[in-house]
């Protein structure tokens, strides 16, 4: 039985008012006045906010809160930010050596300025966004005591030189806008059925003030699902395509591998004729990595070597997750196993320092150099001298044997006195 629109709409009513309750709701009871807050106690941990966010709160309540995780901190001050009338982003993030957060801030959405660059544009096309930031100071910021674990209140300014938004209005704010999972869940049916989703929505909750979210919220978590549709369908049609690739070519290579929520991670692919070019031209490996330009925002890694006519050839490419030393260790070990595990006797990169550790691990007899261009970049910018540059390459580009191109060398650094000026 096929259900009509409007009764599919009634029972997706009913059973919304039975199982959606709206996160961060601050009803008039749930404030109380400046005279009535004596130190409430602020459970953050567990199952998150156990006690609602107080108006009264002071300065001197708010320093004495300690948090079990970061993302405790950042629930407490959205929650004291909806609750006085205003929207907040994060701002500062310092890491240790280790690269672990150890403190985070966190600042009103009208501070700082707009650039000025972006006001006296004379030649702008549309019309200029209205102006947010006014240099409001008002921020929380929270640091990690390594002794027990806990973050505690660090910096905390209350005080903001604009306007508040009253309690009605609240909602509209950024950093208060939310599309619950209930939510995204009936939007998702809705847009199936082709129902004109906010209209829906809005009379469902009574109102615009009591929706939550905006128009624009949903067009972008519609966009983000159709583009998460398309890029699953991608990956399996991609899996299809090389795996009738090696059907048709009994030594065409792929491999990939997945992450934790089984989706597609790394792929690696080389054809037979790459193969085969390796065989023959693979003394020589080098890396070339383009970052995030394609459609996916992955990193795509390019191997490639030298022929006998000076010609470029491919030896293998790789589509990645992300540049950390283990992708690359991956990426390595799958070359190898490509290519019968011949190894190269050197391998060119940019520098890149996660591709050097890896480098060291799996090929720890091969020599590892960086490219010219970098080699021409980094000498360009640490001598600031007319003309070096060119003196440089013409160097570095010689025809000639080592004794030669030692003299040339030596020659270059003495006429440059570059030793004065490295040393």
């Amino acid at each position: 039985m096929k259900l009509s629109n409007s009764v599919y709409l009634q029972m997706m009513q009913s059973v919304k008012e039975k199982t959606i309750k709206r996160e961060f709701e601050v009803k008039e009871e749930d404030v109380v006045n400046d005279d009535a807050f004596i130190g409430a106690t602020y459970d953050l941990g567990g199952n998150g906010l156990k006690q609602k966010v107080l108006k009264g709160i002071s300065d001197e309540e708010v320093y004495k809160l300690q948090f079990d995780r970061i993302d405790e901190a950042e629930t407490f001050y959205n929650m004291l930010a909806r609750v006085a009338g205003f929207s907040i982003r994060k701002d500062d993030l310092k890491r240790d050596k280790n690269g672990d957060i150890i403190s985070r801030k966190w600042v009103c959405s009208r501070e700082g300025q707009l650039a000025t660059k972006f006001i006296e544009n004379d030649k702008r096309q549309r019309e200029p966004r209205s102006l947010t930031r006014v240099g409001c100071e008002a921020a929380f910021r929270v640091g990690l005591n390594r002794k027990d674990g806990k973050w505690i209140v660090k910096e905390f300014i209350g005080d903001h030189n604009h306007n508040l938004v009253d309690a009605i209005n609240t909602q509209f704010l950024w950093s208060h806008r939310t599309i619950s999972n209930p939510d995204k869940a009936q939007v998702d049916v809705l847009r199936k059925v082709g129902v004109k989703i906010m209209d829906y929505m809005v009379k469902q909750s009574g109102g615009h003030e009591h929706v939550g979210f905006t128009q624009k919220d949903i067009y972008n978590h519609v966009d983000a699902m159709h583009r998460s549709e398309i890029k699953d369908g991608d990956a399996e049609a991609a899996l299809a395509y090389l795996c009738g690739k090696a059907e048709m070519d009994s030594s065409f290579f792929y491999k990939f591998n997945i992450d934790e929520e089984s989706r597609l991670a790394n792929l690696f692919w080389a054809d037979s004729t790459a193969r085969m070019d390796y065989a023959c031209f693979g003394d020589v490996l080098a890396f070339d990595t383009t970052y995030r330009t394609n459609a996916y925002k992955k990193p795509l890694v390019v191997l490639v070597g030298v022929n006998h006519h000076h010609q470029t050839v491919v030896f293998g490419c790789a589509l990645l997750i992300d540049e950390s030393v283990g992708t690359y260790e991956w990426v390595l070990e799958t070359f190898l196993e490509a290519m019968m595990n011949k190894r190269p006797i050197s391998v060119v990169t940019d520098g890149d320092k996660a591709m050097r550790k890896a480098i060291k691990k799996v090929l720890p007899d091969t020599c590892h150099r960086l490219c010219s261009w970098h080699l021409q970049r980094n000498a360009f910018t640490n001598v600031h001298m007319k003309d070096f540059s060119s003196i440089f390459a013409r160097c570095m580009f010689m025809r000639g044997n080592e004794e030669e191109f030692e003299k040339v060398w030596h020659e270059m650094i003495a006429n440059w006195d570059l030793m004065r000026i490295v040393g």
